[in-house]
C-alpha cells in the first residue's frame, strides 16, 4: 500500500505536510473557510512550523487548499500560530480571526515558566487577503491563577457585547478551566468570569477548544479535557466516557454561558477559577479512537455545523500513539456534523450535512456481508431489532450486547495497543457507516452516539459482515470530493 492507498475520499486532508485541530471554522459571504492547525514540513521535519491551513469551498463538497495562510512569522507568535476561532462582523462586512500566539523564551518548563500566550486578530475583507497581527490580550490580562497553558479563544456577540472564551490549566492544582472576557469592540478585553468542574478532583488538567453552540435555544459548553485517562487505564471495560487520553465533549448549560461565567465575582483576584460545572453531565462527542478538537460554525442557512479531527494528541503517559504509515502527509479533518436535538433524551444529534448526501450513487440492497470494492461506501441499516455485530474485515467489530455497544480491534496490528471503546445505548435502532479507505465514521442511532476512528488496513477492499436482525441493509457507492491543492504546503 502507499500513501496514496490510504488517502481519504471524503475527508479533508493535507496533500503533503499535517493537519490537526480546526481553527476559524465559519462560512462568509457564501464561501466556507476550514482553516486548520498545519505543519506544512512535517513528518519530514518534527519541528515544521504550525500555522493554519485553509480550505475553501462554497458547498462543502468541491474544495481548495490555499496553503498556509497564518503563520508563525511575527514576534508575537514565533513559536506557533495556535488553534482558535472566527468571528464575522456584521458592522465592517469583516471576517476577524482570533488565534494564539505562541512564545517560548528558552527557559522553563513552559508550563509554570517560559511561555507567553498572545491572543491576536487578523482581519479579513474576503477571507483570503488578512490584515496584519495585533495582540488584543496577553499574558498580563491572565490571573494569577494560571499557568502557562491560555490558549484557544472563541468569540462571539451577545446581549450587545463581544465575549471571549479561553481555555485554561491553573498552576497550583493542574485544573482545567474555561475564562471568559468581555469586550466593547473586539480590540480591549476585561475577564468577566471563569468555570471549572465542581469536584476536588481535577477533570482534566487543561480545557482546550471551549465553544458556545446553541440549538433550540438551549446553550451547550463544548470543550476538549487533556488528560482524561492515563497509561494504566486506557481499555479499562468499565470506562465508557472520556476514554482517550484527551477527550472531548459538551455540558448542557442551564441559562446562559456568559451569566454562569459572570457569577464569578472576584474575577482577576481570584484564588481560583469558579467551580460551577457538574462533570456528571459530561458528554462525549465521540466515543471512538480518533476525534479530538472540535469546532463549531453557523452557516447561512442556520445549521450548526460540527467538525473534529480524525486524530489525538499522545503523550508518553498515553497508550501507544497510531503509527501512521503515510509518510508525506498525516492527519484528517471529519465529515461536516449537522447538529439537532433529540426532543426525548436530549442528546445531541450529528449527522453528516445533505450535501454529503448528495454524493451517494445507486443504492445496493446486502444482507449478512458485502465487499465494498473501493473502501469507500455509505452503508445503512435500519429497523434494528436486539443485540448483534458488524465485523469490518478481520481487523475491527462493533458489537451491541445487553445495552453495551463496543467498538473493538481484534488486530494488533491494526489496533497499535488500542483495544476497545464503548458506550451504554439502551436499544440500538440503525447504524450508519461512513467508510472511507483508512476512516470509519459509525452513526448510532440518527447519530446520538458516534464511533470513529483511523485504520490502515492493506486489502484493496474491505468486507463487512453483520449479525443484526434489521429491516434493511443498504449501502452506497460514494463520489469523492474534490480538493484543488492550489498551494500544496
Amino acid at each position: 500500500m502507499s500513501n496514496e492507498s490510504w488517502r481519504p475520499k471524503l475527508h479533508l486532508a493535507p496533500y503533503r505536510g499535517s493537519i490537526s485541530d480546526p481553527n476559524g471554522m465559519c462560512q462568509f459571504r457564501g464561501t466556507y473557510h476550514f482553516f486548520c492547525q498545519n505543519a506544512p514540513e512535517y513528518p519530514g521535519n518534527f519541528d515544521s512550523p504550525h500555522g493554519w491551513g485553509h480550505f475553501a469551498s462554497r458547498d462543502l463538497v468541491n474544495w481548495v487548499f490555499l496553503g498556509c495562510h497564518v503563520m508563525p512569522d511575527s514576534p508575537a507568535d514565533k513559536d506557533g500560530s495556535y488553534s482558535g476561532g472566527a468571528y464575522i462582523n456584521d458592522e465592517t462586512g469583516e471576517l476577524w480571526l482570533y488565534y494564539t500566539g505562541n512564545i517560548r523564551d528558552g527557559e522553563g518548563d513552559g508550563t509554570t515558566s517560559g511561555r507567553l500566550a498572545n491572543q491576536t486578530l487578523m482581519k479579513s475583507y474576503n477571507g483570503i487577503n488578512l490584515s496584519g497581527k495585533e495582540v488584543v490580550l496577553d499574558n498580563s490580562g491572565y490571573p494569577a491563577y494560571c499557568s502557562c497553558h491560555v490558549r484557544d479563544p472563541k468569540v462571539w456577540k451577545q446581549d450587545g457585547k463581544l465575549h471571549m472564551m479561553l481555555g485554561a490549566r491553573t498552576l497550583a492544582d493542574s485544573r482545567g478551566a474555561i475564562m471568559l472576557y468581555d469586550s466593547e469592540d473586539g480590540y480591549k478585553w476585561e475577564m468577566a468570569g471563569s468555570v471549572t468542574n465542581t469536584k476536588a478532583k481535577p477533570f482534566g488538567y487543561m480545557w482546550e477548544c471551549p465553544d458556545r453552540i446553541v440549538l433550540d435555544g438551549k446553550e451547550y459548553l463544548s470543550t476538549c479535557p487533556q488528560g482524561m485517562v492515563g497509561s494504566e487505564d486506557p481499555d479499562d471495560p468499565e470506562r465508557v466516557t472520556c476514554q482517550n487520553v484527551h477527550a472531548a465533549g459538551y455540558f448542557p448549560i442551564d441559562g446562559k454561558i456568559i451569566d454562569l461565567m459572570h457569577e464569578d465575582t472576584e474575577r482577576m483576584d481570584a484564588a481560583a477559577p469558579r467551580a460551577a460545572i457538574d462533570e456528571a453531565t459530561f458528554i462525549d462527542w465521540d466515543y471512538g479512537f480518533d476525534y479530538y478538537a472540535c469546532q463549531s460554525l453557523v452557516d447561512e442557512k442556520g445549521r450548526t455545523i460540527l467538525i473534529g479531527w480524525m486524530s489525538l494528541p499522545h503523550d508518553k503517559d498515553d497508550i501507544r500513539a497510531y503509527d501512521n504509515p503515510t509518510s508525506t502527509w498525516r492527519g484528517a479533518l471529519t465529515t461536516p456534523r449537522v447538529l439537532s436535538v433529540d426532543p426525548k433524551s436530549g442528546r445531541i444529534l450529528q449527522n453528516p450535512a445533505e450535501e454529503f448526501d448528495a454524493l451517494r450513487g445507486e443504492a445496493n440492497a446486502w444482507s449478512g456481508s458485502v465487499t465494498l470494492p473501493e473502501k469507500c461506501a455509505d452503508v445503512v441499516i435500519e429497523g434494528i431489532e436486539g443485540d448483534g455485530e458488524l465485523v469490518f474485515g478481520d481487523f475491527l467489530q462493533f458489537t451491541y450486547k445487553d445495552g453495551k455497544a463496543e467498538l473493538l480491534f481484534t488486530n494488533d496490528e491494526q489496533g497499535q495497543g488500542r483495544i476497545g471503546r464503548r458506550a451504554l445505548i439502551p436499544q440500538i435502532n440503525n447504524i450508519r457507516v461512513v467508510v472511507d479507505t483508512s476512516i470509519l465514521e459509525i452513526f448510532v442511532n440518527d447519530g446520538a452516539w458516534v464511533f470513529s476512528t483511523r485504520f490502515f488496513d492493506e486489502n484493496d477492499v474491505l468486507d463487512i459482515s453483520s449479525t443484526f436482525k434489521s429491516a434493511s441493509n443498504v449501502w452506497y457507492p460514494m463520489a469523492p470530493i474534490t480538493i484543488n491543492y492550489l498551494v500544496d504546503r
